[in-house]
């Protein structure tokens, strides 16, 4: 069975509003980040983190759970709801709040909890004891990152907002605080992009505290293979450009270029090379254990890996390695 996959995946994205970082007055200006290039030069672009990346990956997790073919596996409130509290249970006045559990218990409960892991950090109340639990994600993510030596570009547009109304009294400014016409400005970003992701298949659904009992997984197979099912689908609905701030009103124009995926049954990989650089194909392959094997989507045919036709056929391999 499927124990660890990996993702090298570049993609070009158009008009895009994938991080917002900086919001002064009126203006909201797109995330802005310092790397280096192959030649060691500074270079200075509009990147996004790798948490609005993991952010979209649950997200894309909840969605396939809620209104998807995933619909029988468990959910905390918190996770239900998209809220960052988890685990999280509705409290009496209808809020919801972050609830204290053992690992075997909050993995039982929701299995974007056991994928996405989560930190519970309490303050002592009276004479009880604080407390502090803390699961690992699962799902590791880079940021994205402009591929190097390709031009990429920003630029900032002005919008506004106008009432349907179509006139407000002076008076009625004053009392709303609010004008007719509010003018606006966001920023842009085009280029391509890059993003390398790792999902630790083999320990999904484990407890570590019972590593080295008969059986360290609290939840049953079947659970387990329709959790990881899920886990490998939602990279699908990223890959889409299913990702983003102002998805309402900046849905990225995305291409997916290039998806170089390793796997492995037996054991842990290497994290694959960044597709931000030109040789990456051959150095993620180069690095490759024995016994793994690595598919690729795209227009080049690189040697010693497995070419496909189409994403779709990428991820039948790896939701067919996930059965008995």
């Amino acid at each position: 069975m499927l124990k660890y996959v990996n993702f090298a995946v570049k993609l070009q994205i158009n008009a895009h509003d994938l991080n917002n970082e900086a919001v002064a007055g009126n203006v909201t200006d797109i995330r802005v980040m310092e790397f280096i290039d192959e030649n060691g030069n500074k270079v200075e672009a509009p990147a996004v983190s790798g948490r609005m990346l993991k952010h979209w990956h649950y997200e894309a997790m909840r969605k396939l759970i809620i209104s998807g073919p995933f619909s029988s596996l468990p959910l905390c409130m918190g996770c239900r709801v998209g809220e960052p509290i988890r685990p999280g249970e509705k409290s009496q006045d209808n809020t919801i709040v972050q609830v204290a559990k053992s690992e075997e218990e909050a993995i039982k409960n929701c299995s974007i909890c056991d994928i996405h892991g989560y930190l519970i950090a309490q303050d002592a109340k009276g004479d009880q004891k604080g407390i502090s639990s803390r699961r690992t994600s699962r799902a590791m993510f880079s940021w994205l990152l402009p591929v190097l030596e390709i031009e990429n570009t920003q630029k900032q547009v002005l919008h506004t907002r106008v009432s349907q109304q179509e006139s407000i009294s002076q008076e009625e400014l004053k009392e709303s605080k609010q004008s007719a016409q509010m003018i606006f400005s966001k920023s842009y970003a085009s280029g391509i992009y890059a993003f390398v992701s790792a999902l630790d298949v083999d320990r999904v659904g484990l407890v570590e505290m019972m590593l080295g009992s008969e059986n360290p997984y609290p939840i049953n197979d079947d659970e387990r293979r329709e959790r990881i099912k899920l886990a490998i689908e939602a990279y699908r609905l990223m890959f889409s450009g299913q990702i983003g701030a102002s998805l309402s009103h900046a849905l990225p124009h995305t291409n997916p270029i290039e998806i170089l995926v390793g796997y492995s049954e037996t054991s842990p990989l290497p994290f694959p090379v960044s597709p931000i650089y030109s040789d990456y194909i051959e150095k993620t392959v180069n690095s490759a254990p024995f016994g793994s094997k690595i598919l690729y989507w795209g227009d080049k045919s690189p040697s010693n890996v497995m070419k496909k036709t189409t994403i779709n056929e990428i991820f039948d391999e790896l939701l067919s390695k996930t059965q008995k």
